[in-house]
């Protein structure tokens, strides 16, 4: 009882910390998200080594589970709430190109690999349409889609902390040799007109505690987040019924109608001026993000993960390096330049709050608005793209 209480306390109170604390070095290397799955493995490391040793500390499943899908349900329509999917018009035909250049690649190499490997360990349909919305979205896809179809905290955690440890690496590559390796490939940026008019998009994953203040406004955005879930969750349990209520299988429909549900309301509601520009929102929802993350992670059980890391590992790993080099080729046809292939990529690999750092890296700052709608476009789109995937892979 009291380690059940200590579990449900952290879940709500690490992402705090982490929030507040996002300039420290270990954050600033893995990034928020990041941060909270690497603390939320710790816990998990320390509870399985103290089995080991005979200590019985099991922690709640139930409030993994719960906290995970309550927390997620509501980070995805605040941070929808926040994406100026307007802005998306007045991307150049050279942007809009190289995002659907890497839409076809993610689409593409996801399906060769499920074919060639991924039918072959188990949840490769699920995990692969995974990878679509990781790719040309980002985190809160993949994790929307491993909760759609009920993969359970343990899979969805592996695939995670997979990601987390190939997009390590690949962003390092990114930062370092990236540029270099594509101007022998790709033509330079010469003065490339990115955005058709100006653009006045800020980075709303840019989190600065500092500036946050809890308003009637900001509350009001809480309950109508927490309204589409509950809503969501209530037309999940309608077509339970409709189908004939059959026993045990209330959360099979629940989950998956409630997070399709969040996700377009969230995307409908960013149409409307005065619910886009509240502020305080982007931070709101991330801190929703962190506690699905701790959640998720602290809840691994490392007995049930042989075979399952090393699988998912090579997965995502050839996804993402098959993503790449497809992408390139394309963009190769697409007479697409080096910095905008790059910049699109980021964005659909990691998300918005990635690409500023991109962008100054390749010293290429007209970019980064045009990365920063995209990565919103890929939020918009990732978990729709993933499930039908999926869908298609499960026939």
């Amino acid at each position: 009882m009291i380690f059940t209480i200590i579990q449900l306390i952290s879940i709500f109170l690490v992402p705090i910390f982490i929030i507040k604390y996002n300039k420290f070095i270990i954050t600033k290397w893995l990034g928020t998200i990041g941060t909270a799955y690497f603390l939320g493995i710790l816990v998990a490391l320390l509870v399985y080594g103290l089995q080991i040793i005979g200590i019985d500390i099991v922690p709640n499943a139930d409030i993994g589970e719960i906290g995970s899908h309550l927390a997620i349900s509501i980070a995805i329509p605040l941070l929808m709430f926040s994406a100026n999917l307007k802005e998306a018009r007045k991307l150049s035909k050279t942007v809009l190109k190289s995002f659907l250049s890497l839409i076809v690649s993610a689409v593409a190499v996801s399906s060769i690999t499920f074919y060639l490997y991924g039918r072959t360990i188990e949840f490769g349909a699920e995990l692969s349409g995974m990878a679509v919305g990781l790719y040309t979205g980002g985190t809160p896809n993949l994790n929307a889609i491993g909760n759609i179809f009920q993969l359970g905290s343990t899979v969805i955690g592996v695939a995670n902390l997979s990601d987390m440890i190939i997009g390590a690496i690949f962003y390092m590559f990114l930062l370092l040799l990236c540029k270099p390796l594509l101007l022998k490939f790709l033509r330079p940026s010469d003065k490339d007109v990115y955005l058709k008019e100006e653009s006045n998009v800020v980075n709303t994953e840019d989190i600065d505690i500092n500036e946050f203040k809890i308003t009637k406004k900001l509350i009001n955005r809480f309950l109508l987040a927490f309204g589409i879930a509950l809503t969501g969750a209530g037309l999940g349990i309608l077509l339970w019924i409709i189908m004939g209520s059959v026993e045990g299988r209330m959360t099979d429909l629940l989950v998956p109608v409630m997070m399709i549900t969040v996700t377009v309301l969230g995307i409908v509601m960013s149409f409307n001026e005065k619910i886009r520009e509240t502020k305080g929102m982007n931070v709101l929802g991330q801190y929703f993000i962190l506690v699905f993350s701790f959640a998720l992670a602290s809840s691994l059980d490392f007995t049930k993960m042989q075979g399952l890391f090393g699988n998912i590992l090579v997965l995502y790993g050839v996804i993402t390096v098959g993503v790449f080099v497809v992408h390139v080729v394309i963009s190769k046809f697409m007479n697409i330049d080096a910095d905008c292939t790059i910049v699109t990529l980021t964005a659909g690999v990691y998300g918005p709050a990635f690409v500023p750092a991109i962008t100054k890296q390749i010293k290429n700052d007209d970019l980064t608005i045009p990365g920063l709608i995209i990565g919103s476009l890929g939020y918009a789109i990732g978990t729709f793209l993933g499930v039908i995937l999926a869908l298609l892979f499960l026939l």
